[in-house]
């Protein structure tokens, strides 16, 4: 829901923050990112998520 009000209205984070009991803008902006996130990593290939696990280990 968070994420629907930040991309198609003009309320702050702040104001879903305490709409939603969220506890604080930043936690918004920080639980949105994880969320876009696993939306892009969900629409991978197999393939190049392996690739992305081997990388971020080599990292490491």
């Amino acid at each position: 829901m968070a994420e629907r009000l930040w991309k198609q209205t003009t309320v702050s984070q702040e104001w879903i923050a305490e709409k939603l009991s969220m506890r604080s803008a930043a936690n918004v902006s920080q639980q949105l990112r994880r969320f876009k996130r696993a939306k892009t990593l969900a629409n991978l290939s197999p393939e190049m998520l392996v690739f992305l696990k081997t990388a971020w280990n080599a990292g490491t």
